[in-house]
């Protein structure tokens, strides 16, 4: 039996929708566990030279994956958008542009002398922008 038109744009949906989902998902929970735990975990390592050093391998191991994440959220919710335009995708593709932004915004700011307090806020910021990604997407 041929796939018809319907059937390509409802995988094709169906693929996108997935793409971005995944990708926000994996985002959220390492930007969260960045936030909560591997924080946490360098404040217990002693010297702020000791805690400098695991913060930057956690986040340096973290980077990659992260990436990936971040373009998968990107690809998946600018192809839902392309495919429907809808408020909750146009609101997905927004957050996920501003998560974007504060994440390589951290990146930037920890290479500066920029205030711990200041990059936590926004190192928490991230989850929650990426909370509303995965909310907008549950939204049909």
């Amino acid at each position: 039996m041929a796939r018809t038109s319907s059937d390509r744009t409802t995988a094709f949906g169906a693929a996108t929708r997935a793409l971005r989902d995944v990708g926000a998902a994996a985002w959220f929970g390492g930007s969260l566990m960045g936030a909560s735990g591997l924080n946490a975990a360098a404040d217990a390592a002693g010297t702020p030279a000791d805690r400098e050093r695991v913060v930057s391998a956690g986040w340096a191991k973290w980077t990659p994956i992260s990436r990936a994440a971040l373009a998968a959220t990107f690809l998946g919710g600018v192809a839902q958008l392309a495919t429907r335009r809808s408020t909750a995708n146009v609101v997905g593709v927004g957050l996920t542009t501003a998560a974007a932004g504060l994440t390589a915004g951290t990146a930037v700011m920890g290479s500066k002398e920029v205030p711990e307090t200041t990059i936590h806020a926004v190192e928490w910021t991230i989850p929650a922008l990426l909370a509303g990604v995965i909310l907008a997407g549950a939204k049909r």
